[in-house]
């Protein structure tokens, strides 16, 4: 028994002291089982080992209950200490409530190494729900992800570790997939920030922009005046100011630009026009100033008087010579 003992605790076998939470208690039997089916004990061997790793509370509880499991004369024995210690450490109640967590358990966020091993661990407690091997595979399927559910409901599996080995399996090519999937974009998302260009199918195609995506060619300004039609930069508009389009002075257009016509025969400037109906022509006086605009004057005139201008106009009657415009005063 000595060396029986010696061999125990080299295993390093859990200590209860009746104290925390009850799945506890159902942890420190498996830990001794484990040990015990190790080193072959017999039922009494067994009795006396696990009351040795009894503490505190625990080991006041089997002072005071011994005598009343085992009485005098009755050799003592692992399945009726188990029967005992579940009833004060690990009640039907406590028993019902790992039931229930069994019931719903499901993969969540844990990896399909994770969900199997608290599967077995809750199944412990149930078992009469995962007696039989077809029920015991299709609970632990129904339980794991839907994108993994679905491809084992198409397999038509019937075993419980057909269904772990082949869900592991699809966990692990679905990791592949998105691990390969987050490189290449990565890829792409470095090449865009280093200003590289990158080729999708046959087609290079740019940086993308922040609307359509990717860069789009940006049209030159065709720098054409709105008011005048021509181009003239960012100066004022000739037709606006009433300056030259050659040099951009006032005082003259440019028919009859000085800077045109230098070393050609000079024309003879245009005559002064009156300002007609309020309109005031592009030649402004010599200076750079235009004239202010002024009212027109409306005459009332006879018949013959319109007579004799339509004679005018026609050219039928002339007026000592003089340009039709100077019957209109202002």
């Amino acid at each position: 028994m000595p060396s029986l003992v010696e061999q125990f605790l080299k295993l390093k076998p859990p200590k209860f002291t009746g104290v925390g939470d009850p799945e506890a208690a159902a942890l420190w039997i498996q830990g001794l089982e484990k040990a015990f089916a190790l080193l072959m004990c017999f039922e009494t061997e067994k009795v006396l080992l696990a009351v040795y790793q009894l503490e505190g509370v625990a080991s006041t509880w089997w002072r005071t209950t011994q005598g009343v499991i085992f009485p005098e004369g009755v050799a003592p024995e692992w399945n009726a200490f188990v029967e005992a210690f579940n009833g004060k450490y690990f009640s039907e109640t406590a028993k019902e409530i790992k039931i229930i967590e069994f019931q719903r358990l499901r993969q969540g966020s844990m990896t399909v190494d994770q969900y199997e091993a608290k599967f077995a661990e809750l199944s412990q407690y149930a078992p009469e729900l995962v007696e039989n091997p077809i029920n015991r595979g299709r609970r632990f399927r129904d339980g794991l992800k839907p994108e993994l559910r679905s491809p084992l409901i198409l397999l038509n599996l019937r075993n419980y570790n057909d269904f772990y080995e082949r869900a592991q399996m699809i966990e692990r090519d679905q990791n592949d997939r998105a691990a390969s999937s987050e490189s290449r974009f990565n890829s792409h998302r470095d090449n865009i920030r280093q200003g590289k260009r990158s080729m999708f199918g046959n087609k290079f195609q740019g940086p993308p922009s922040k609307k359509s995506g990717f860069n789009r060619p940006i049209p030159k300004s065709v720098g054409v005046c709105r008011f005048c039609g021509r181009r003239h930069g960012t100066t004022p508009c000739p037709a606006r100011t009433g300056a030259c389009f050659e040099c951009g002075q006032q005082g003259h257009i440019a028919r009859y630009c000085p800077k045109k016509q230098r070393g050609q025969p000079q024309l003879p400037p245009p005559p002064p026009l009156r300002q007609i109906g309020g309109y005031a022509p592009q030649n402004a006086p010599q200076g750079g100033q235009q004239r202010p605009l002024a009212q027109g004057t409306v005459y009332v005139i006879t018949q013959g008087q319109a007579e004799a201008m339509l004679g005018v106009i026609t050219g039928t009657v002339s007026l000592n010579d003089q340009p039709a415009y100077a019957l209109f005063d202002s």
